[in-house]
C-alpha cells in the first residue's frame, strides 16, 4: 500500500501542479450495502463450524480531494470515517469438548473499519466515466467470549470498479457534481483466537451509490 501511495502522490503532483489540470476538492453521501459472511471452527473439542451472514445498508460521509485533467480524467484520494460493519451473537449452553465449563455463555462478534482511506481514478468513457479504486482499512475486531479470547486486528485492502457521471453545477461557480455506482470486494480476514481454541474466517463486499458535490481551484 505504502508503494501504491508513493505512486499515487507523484501522479498527483504532476497532474495539479500542471496548467491543465485543476484541483477538485468535495463531500459526498455514500449509500453503501455491506455484506458480510464468516465462519468459526472451533480448534479443540469436537471441531464444530458455525457460519453467519450479515447485510447492512449505511449512509456514509466521505470526503475527497482530486486532480482533474482538461479531458476530465481524474486521480483522487477519498477519507472515509470510521464504520461498524456490524454484530452477531450467540448462546452456547451445552458445549462439549475439553473445555466445557469456559466455552459456556455469550459470543458476540463485533467489528468494525477503522482509517479508511481510498485511492481511485475517473477514465472518461464518453459522457459518463469508469471508477477504479483501491481501498486500505484496518478491521478492528471487538469480540466478547466466556473465555476472554480475541482476535487482531488487521489492515485489509478491497479493490473498487464502477461507471458514474459527472457534470457542472449551474448555481456554483466551478462547482460539479457525480453519481456514481461502485462495487468493492475486501481481502479476506481469517485469525485464530489468542487462546487458540478457534478460527475466524471473514470476507466483505459493498455496494455503493455514491452522490459527491465538489469545487474546483
Amino acid at each position: 500500500m505504502k508503494k501504491l501511495i508513493a505512486i499515487f502522490s507523484a501522479i498527483f503532483f504532476i497532474m495539479s501542479t500542471s496548467a491543465r489540470a485543476e484541483l477538485g476538492v468535495g463531500i459526498s453521501a455514500n449509500f453503501a450495502d455491506i455484506d458480510t459472511e464468516g465462519s468459526e471452527t472451533e480448534l479443540t473439542g469436537d471441531l464444530e463450524k458455525t457460519t453467519a451472514s450479515h447485510s447492512k445498508s449505511v449512509t456514509i460521509p466521505e470526503v475527497f480531494v482530486e486532480a482533474i485533467s482538461d479531458n476530465g480524467f481524474a486521480i483522487g484520494l477519498a477519507y472515509i470515517p470510521a464504520r461498524k460493519l456490524g454484530e452477531k451473537s450467540r448462546t452456547d449452553t451445552s458445549p462439549t469438548g475439553d473445555q466445557e465449563t469456559t466455552d459456556a455463555g455469550k459470543y458476540t462478534a463485533k467489528a468494525q473499519v477503522n482509517n479508511v482511506i481510498q485511492i481511485y481514478t475517473d477514465i472518461p468513457i464518453g459522457p459518463i466515466y469508469a471508477k477504479l479504486g483501491a481501498t486500505r482499512a484496518t478491521l478492528k475486531t471487538q469480540e466478547k467470549s466466556p473465555a476472554g479470547a480475541d482476535f487482531e486486528d488487521s489492515d485489509v485492502t478491497g479493490y473498487s470498479y464502477g461507471v458514474g457521471y459527472k457534470n457542472d453545477l449551474p448555481f456554483l461557480a466551478n462547482g460539479y457534481f457525480k453519481v456514481e455506482y461502485t462495487h468493492t470486494d475486501f481481502d479476506e480476514y481469517s485469525d485464530i483466537d489468542s487462546n487458540g481454541d478457534s478460527k475466524v474466517v471473514a470476507d466483505t463486499e459493498i455496494d455503493s451509490l455514491r452522490v459527491s458535490v465538489g469545487t474546483k481551484f
